[in-house]
């Protein structure tokens, strides 16, 4: 198991998307870090969806959003526009491989078949949506960023059964674009 690769890089690598957008390595968000947020946010919304009496694993959603960027510690952190135009789920796939860890959890987030990937996978776009106001906060020109994730997020949270905490989403976003 490559732990230590994992580990150091996930912590050290600032994610591509803001670089390419002038946010200074130093300021970037790496990571661990929109993995962290991502993990949070996915067990935060699957609680609210348990008690709306949906049956749902949070510990199980915070996992595969805690692992699902896992493979760019081997990648690196693709560009969007590279990421369209390269096979990037077999290379993240084979990433996992290397790595030795969460092949599966990685494999359920792709196929988008469990509540729980689902949960996580909008909890990674919350994320990106909720840094790019931060950095908007702060001066820097991420607008394209945000507006590039708004359109996604709204039509997850019009979904069943996302939407029946759909006010909850929104409120969680706190922006006027909602």
């Amino acid at each position: 198991m490559e732990l230590e690769r994992l580990l150091v890089g996930a912590k050290n690598l600032v994610r591509t998307g803001w670089m390419q957008k002038g946010i200074p390595p130093a300021v970037g968000e790496t990571v661990a870090e929109h993995c962290f947020e991502a993990a949070i946010l996915a067990y935060v919304i699957s609680s609210k969806l348990k008690e709306k009496s949906i049956n749902v694993n949070p510990d199980h959603a915070a996992i595969i959003a805690l692992f699902h960027d896992v493979g760019e510690t081997v990648l690196g952190d693709f560009p969007k526009w590279t990421s369209q135009r390269l096979d990037k789920r077999n290379a993240e796939k084979e990433a996992f491989k290397f790595l030795g860890v969460g092949e599966d959890i990685f494999e359920e987030f792709k196929s988008q078949k469990s509540l729980e990937s689902k949960i996580a996978k909008l909890s990674d776009r919350l994320s990106t949506y909720l840094q790019s106001t931060r950095y908007i906060k702060q001066g820097y020109d991420v607008k394209e960023i945000k507006e590039s994730y708004i359109t996604e997020i709204k039509e997850i949270s019009s979904s069943y059964p996302f939407s029946i905490i759909k006010d909850f989403i929104y409120e969680l976003l706190g922006d006027k674009d909602f």
